[in-house]
């Protein structure tokens, strides 16, 4: 592990792991969030590499980078954040890099957050953005970090169970597959981020009143063979590296065209890291993925 990875897990350690760890400090923080949700998100000032852009797209507050009509490529980002966090400088900087690399357009949903809003929303969102790219006909990759990554892999199954086509990628950055956290953990031997108890918690704000293990909300226990080609990425150093073991082994069994990178000693969604070393490996095979 370099010395910049060490100071990220110092750093992500310090600011989230007391509230995802501990129920009752999670549903302190979920009390907290109800309060300041729903405020229009202010795209931070920075000198970007693309045009960046807040618009209403379908009800939803929706960010644009680089929407521009000789884009050849369209790719719909889904932050993570534990369902109860909104999107971060991390994404806001990944999605607008990602964006000049692949001369792509990124959509980057603004969706509605638990405790004050449940998984229903974002589905209704994400299937009338997705419908409405699929008439530009260009390359769709669906693609997510964390929350976002679980939400990315479960809408693509249930595009499957309702017959409708599937994006060319699906690509997944420590996707969060089962929010129910009904695994065995005890093997990972460090994670400066996540915790399982009040991880928990807001998995089962988010799900409302649907069943934590339903496909929709944790995707590991849902259909995977007509998944589209899918990339994973995932850092040893993460709670939920066994959960998403087991649903890399789930799409091999099932014949799906998968790739599970595993970075070593890396800790959640370290591919957003740009300081980071083992990122710049992550990032540039991301791209390779969407150019090819």
């Amino acid at each position: 592990m370099s010395k910049r990875s060490k100071i990220i897990e110092k750093i992500l350690e310090k600011n989230h792991r007391e509230y995802i760890d501990d129920a009752a400090a999670a549903e302190e923080y979920l009390k907290k969030r109800s309060a300041e949700e729903d405020e229009t998100y202010k795209i931070p000032k920075r000198a970007y590499h693309t045009t960046v852009e807040s618009k209403n797209m379908f009800g939803c507050q929706m960010l644009t980078f680089n929407d521009a009509e000789d884009t050849e490529r369209m790719v719909i980002y889904l932050h993570g954040g534990i369902y109860v966090n909104e999107i971060r400088l991390p994404h806001i900087s990944f999605c607008d890099r990602l964006a000049k690399k692949i001369n792509g357009c990124v959509f980057a949903p603004i969706y509605p957050l638990a405790p004050n809003h449940t998984y229903e929303e974002t589905y209704e969102i994400v299937e009338k953005l997705y419908n409405h790219l699929l008439t530009c006909g260009k390359p769709i990759t669906i693609m997510g970090d964390s929350a976002g990554g679980g939400f990315s892999a479960a809408f693509c199954e249930y595009l499957a169970v309702n017959e409708m086509p599937q994006p060319e990628n699906l690509i997944l950055i420590s996707p969060w597959v089962d929010i129910s956290m009904s695994g065995d953990y005890d093997e990972v031997e460090y994670d400066p981020m996540l915790g399982v108890d009040g991880a928990r918690e807001m998995g089962k704000a988010w799900a409302g009143d649907l069943d934590t293990k339903d496909y929709k909300v944790s995707p590991l226990f849902g259909p995977v063979d007509k998944l589209p080609k899918t990339t994973i990425f995932i850092g040893t150093h993460e709670i939920i590296y066994p959960d998403i073991v087991k649903f890399y082994n789930k799409l091999n069994d099932n014949g799906v065209d998968c790739e599970l990178i595993v970075g070593e000693e890396m800790s959640h969604v370290y591919p957003l890291y740009p300081m980071v070393p083992e990122a710049k490996d992550a990032f540039n095979r991301i791209v390779e993925i969407l150019l090819d």
